[in-house]
C-alpha cells in the first residue's frame, strides 16, 4: 500500500510541475512568483502513521483562533491550489489522504493554505494556536459544493476547533459570491429592493446578510467566550468611479535593459462594487450581531492592484515582473500579507 501511495505521490509531482512549468513563459509569472509556480511536496512525511490518521479532523488546543474564509486568508500558490484540486479526484480514501499528507500546505480539509497568509501571521502575532479552516473559492451564500463559510464553520464544530476554549475567531467572506450574482440587484443602488421585487428575488444584500447572521449565530453557539470579528477586504482593485483592474505589470528590474514599467488597466465597475459593499455589509452584520469589524481596505488605501511597485500590495492579473513576492495572482504580497496582518492582531488587543 505504501508503495503504491509513493508512486502516486511522485506522479503527481511529475504531472504538476510539467503543467505549471508549461503554464509559466520564462521570465514571467502569470500565477505566482516565479519561485512559487510548483506545488511544494515532502514525500517523507508520508509514513504508516499518517495513513492511520484520520487526517480529516483538526488538532485543536486551548485558547486557539479559529479563522473562516477565501482565498486572501488562505493565500495558496498557483501549484498548491492545483496540486488541492487534483487530490480531490482520487477515490481512494487512504491514497488521497497520503496525497494530502505529502504536502503541509494542504489542511485537512484538502484546502490550499500556502505561506505567509493572514491566518498564520495573526496567530503568531497574537500568539495563539491556529485552526485555519479558509479555502479557496469558498463561498458565503453562493451554493458550492460544499465549500462554504458554513461548512467551514461545521467542520470546526465537529473538530472541537470552536469550543468554549477558543479565544478569537476571524471571519472573511462574500467577495466570492459576486461573481456568481452579477445578475441580482445589490440593494445598495436606487430602486434595487423595487427590482428585486419585481425579478420575485433577494438582493444581493439580503442574501448576504441571511447567510452571514446565520454563521455568525453559529460560530457564537459553539464558541460563547471567544472575541469574534470579521475582516473586511483590503483594497483590490482601483476605487475610480468605474473601477479600474490592472491585468499586469511588464519591465521595471528585469535586466539594465529593462527599466521601463508598463501596467494595464481597464474599467471593472461590478468588481469594484463587490468589494465596498462586501465590506459594507460585514460592518452591519457586525453591528446588527454585537461583533466586530476591521476595516483593512481603508488601512490598505493606495496599496491596490494597480498601485505603484513600491507600494504595491496585490499582485497583477496575468504576467507581473514589477509585485514583489506573492503566492497568487490578484492576491496579497509577502508585504501586504504581513502588514494587513498586523493590522488585524492590533483590533484583537
Amino acid at each position: 500500500m505504501l508503495k503504491k501511495v509513493r508512486k502516486g505521490i511522485v506522479a503527481a509531482s511529475l504531472g504538476f510541475c510539467t503543467m505549471a512549468a508549461s503554464l509559466s513563459p520564462a521570465g514571467a509569472a502569470p500565477f505566482s512568483s516565479d519561485d512559487r509556480q510548483l506545488p511544494y511536496l515532502d514525500p517523507t512525511r508520508v509514513n504508516l502513521q499518517d495513513l492511520n490518521a484520520n487526517r480529516a479532523v483538526e488538532k485543536v488546543s486551548p485558547n486557539n483562533l479559529v479563522t473562516l474564509g477565501d482565498s486572501i486568508f488562505s493565500n495558496p500558490t498557483a501549484g498548491d491550489a492545483a496540486y488541492s484540486m487534483a487530490t480531490r479526484g482520487v477515490q481512494d480514501n487512504g491514497v488521497r489522504s497520503a496525497l494530502r499528507a505529502a504536502s503541509p500546505n494542504i489542511s485537512a480539509r484538502g484546502c490550499a493554505q500556502g505561506f505567509p497568509s493572514i491566518p498564520k501571521s495573526l496567530a503568531a502575532n497574537l500568539n495563539a494556536p491556529l485552526n485555519d479552516y479558509s479555502c479557496p473559492g469558498a463561498t458565503l451564500y453562493s451554493p458550492n459544493g460544499g465549500n462554504t463559510i458554513l461548512s467551514q464553520v461545521d467542520s470546526a464544530v465537529r473538530d472541537g476547533a470552536l469550543s468554549p476554549s477558543t479565544k478569537y475567531v476571524a471571519i472573511q467572506a462574500g467577495y466570492n459570491d459576486v461573481y456568481n450574482n452579477y445578475t441580482l440587484p445589490s440593494g445598495e443602488r436606487v430602486n434595487d429592493d423595487k427590482l428585486a421585487e419585481l425579478l420575485n428575488s433577494p438582493t444581493q444584500r439580503d442574501l448576504f446578510a441571511r447567510a452571514m447572521d446565520r454563521v455568525i449565530d453559529r460560530v457564537k453557539r459553539a464558541a460563547p467566550n471567544a472575541t469574534v470579528k470579521l475582516v473586511g477586504y483590503h483594497t483590490i482593485t482601483d476605487d475610480r468611479p468605474g473601477g479600474w483592474q490592472c491585468l499586469y505589470h511588464v519591465g521595471y528590474g528585469r535586466g539594465q535593459d529593462n527599466a521601463f514599467d508598463i501596467s494595464y488597466a481597464f474599467p471593472i465597475y461590478w468588481d469594484t462594487r463587490g468589494e465596498i459593499n462586501s465590506n459594507t455589509w460585514m460592518q452591519q452584520a457586525a453591528e446588527r450581531k454585537n461583533v466586530g469589524y476591521i476595516d483593512t481596505r481603508e488601512f490598505s488605501k493606495d496599496h491596490g492592484e494597480c498601485a505603484a511597485p513600491e507600494d504595491r500590495w496585490v499582485s497583477g492579473v496575468l504576467i507581473d515582473t514589477t509585485t514583489s513576492s506573492y503566492n497568487l495572482a490578484l492576491h496579497l504580497t509577502d508585504v501586504g500579507v504581513n502588514e494587513i496582518s498586523r493590522h488585524v492582531a492590533a483590533q484583537y488587543r
